[in-house]
């Protein structure tokens, strides 16, 4: 048998016992006294856990759930969490390392192609046709320093980073500013009272995120329409929808500066 079957064999086995988890069903009791038969986890989410059992499907928070078995299932939501960080950065540098290679590649091609540089004799009163002299490389894009009140837009925040990240750190850090963009996703904070939002952005590798806190009156936020829609539970157990994505928005935030490969700002709201 080849090593790659050997292979293909154990992540087979892997695969299996890990989905043993979802595939055990046990009775829930919450603290309430109400009664869940034949339960199993269909989804973690920050505030608590989306089961299915006999009478359809139902989210519990896990302020509800017995000790022993709120213990077991964060448990487990952090190691998915966690696998799911892993194979982010793999996927990343993996990322990388193919762009590296294209940059190396198409570099090595243009030495190919550029023709060796012959020595010229211009008269004093000649000009050199536009296009023949290099031109200088672009300054990094100015930015005013950042008022409370004014608004840049998502994309201009991100090339300046691209540009010149320094100047970008100096004039956004610890300033609190408005960022205009358009909603791509939604991410919750587990086992926070916080949910992130992530705008569009032109480059692959830096997005703006911005932190939420979960206004004072709200059990629980969380999304919904397989992550279009971002939906909260006031107190008094109504939902309401706060975003979507492809909404167009205006926030404002406290900007933290550039984490790896995001623009952070913190205790966000909307402006509209």
């Amino acid at each position: 048998m080849s090593p790659r079957a050997v292979v293909k064999i154990i992540l087979l086995i892997l695969a299996c016992a890990c989905s043993l988890f979802w595939l055990h069903a046990e009775d829930i009791t919450t603290h309430d006294g109400r009664v869940f038969k034949n339960a199993s986890v269909v989804k973690f989410e920050a505030d608590g856990v989306v089961i299915k059992h006999d009478g359809g499907t139902k989210q519990i928070a896990w302020a509800e759930l017995p000790a022993p078995l709120r213990q077991r299932y964060q448990a487990e939501a952090r190691r998915q969490k966690a696998a799911e960080i892993q194979k982010l950065k793999q996927d990343l540098a993996r990322a990388e390392a193919e762009g590296a290679k294209l940059n190396q590649t198409e570099a090595e091609l243009q030495k190919e192609t550029i023709p060796p540089a012959t020595a010229r004799v211009k008269s004093p009163d000649s000009t050199t046709p536009r296009g023949t002299r290099p031109e200088p490389a672009k300054p990094a894009v100015q930015l005013s320093p950042m008022k409370r009140d004014e608004i840049v837009d998502a994309a201009e925040l991100v090339q300046q980073f691209m540009t010149d990240s320094a100047a970008a750190e100096a004039l956004c850090q610890r300033k609190t500013f408005r960022v205009r963009g358009v909603i791509q996703r939604f991410e919750a904070k587990l086992f926070r009272r916080q949910y992130e939002v992530i705008l569009e952005s032109p480059e692959k590798f830096l997005r703006v995120v911005l932190q939420f806190d979960y206004p004072d009156d709200y059990k629980s936020i969380y999304t919904t329409e397989q992550g279009q829609k971002l939906v909260g539970r006031p107190a008094e157990n109504k939902v309401v929808t706060l975003m979507q994505v492809g909404d167009a928005a205006v926030f404002q935030g406290r900007c933290k500066g550039l984490r790896d490969t995001e623009i952070v700002f913190t205790g966000c709201r909307t402006i509209r």
